[in-house]
């Protein structure tokens, strides 16, 4: 793992187990609303899952939280609650004052995607089922579900009105992102995103991977891996007004990851 400073334009390896035989994966991870922490989900079947706290000022791992395979993490915008997925469908609570599991919260399936509300209230999960769990955060259990929406990454407009989820649309095999409307929790979008693969040929084409949205919410980013029709290195850029999709090309391989911040 890498810390990058922009402003520097510098890289700073944080080190972890790289042991070729006992290698530490690395799976989600979140920054603190303040900046001064981050928490990556880890699992090492021989030397034992976690969750690492990495102090930011000196990015060094200052403390871990041992859970059982990790995978999506996430935290409230208070900065007082982090909520990490593992892989068998349960949800951790951690109080990050002592870094203490403080609950754990039953998913319907593994999670693939997980966004909290502006109010700290909710959480939206996405699993390989393309079905959106609504989790009231309060009495930590899930109180509705959004079929069909997505299977992917998912984000949450600044002031909390609509989510966006990333998937397949497998009928006509195309990538999309739904639109969800979080007052009524209904899709009440559906957005195209790349090519529709032809009836001849290897029928690969563009899968959604994860979404970003701008600080002001007037624009998404969507990226993925390529397809028949779309170039490797393509970003989507979607206008959340007007639901205008433009395509973007930033390298010449498949985007996975996406980040949007203030300059």
């Amino acid at each position: 793992m890498s810390a990058v400073n922009i402003a520097k334009k510098s890289v700073t390896d944080i080190p972890f187990d790289k042991d070729e035989l006992s290698p530490d994966l690395l799976y989600g991870e979140a920054i603190a609303p303040d900046g001064k922490h981050v928490y990556v989900a880890v699992q090492n079947p021989f030397d034992g899952d976690k969750v690492s706290v990495i102090d930011t000022a000196t990015n060094q791992v200052s403390a871990t939280i041992k859970t059982s395979r990790p995978d999506q993490v996430v935290i409230n915008p208070g900065g007082k609650r982090l909520y990490v997925a593992d892989s068998k469908g349960s949800l951790s609570v951690i109080n990050t004052a002592d870094n203490q599991v403080i609950a754990t919260i039953r998913l319907n399936e593994a999670a693939n995607g997980m966004a909290v509300t502006p109010d700290g209230k909710r959480l939206y999960v996405t699993g390989n089922s393309s079905t959106v769990s609504v989790v009231n955060l309060v009495k930590q259990k899930i109180v509705r579900t959004i079929p069909g929406a997505g299977t992917g990454g998912l984000t949450i407009s600044p002031n909390g009105k609509r989510a966006y989820v990333v998937g397949v649309d497998n009928k006509i095999r195309q990538g999309k992102v739904s639109v969800i409307n979080l007052t009524t929790d209904k899709v009440t979008k559906t957005i195209p995103i790349g090519d529709i693969p032809p009836d001849t040929g290897s029928g690969r084409y563009f899968r959604p991977a994860e979404v970003a949205l701008t600080p002001d919410g007037k624009s998404a980013y969507v990226v993925g891996s390529y397809g028949n029709g779309t170039p490797q290195g393509t970003v989507f850029a979607i206008n959340t007004a007007t639901n205008a999709v433009t395509p973007i090309t930033v390298g010449a391989g498949d985007t996975m990851g996406v980040a949007v911040g203030r300059l």
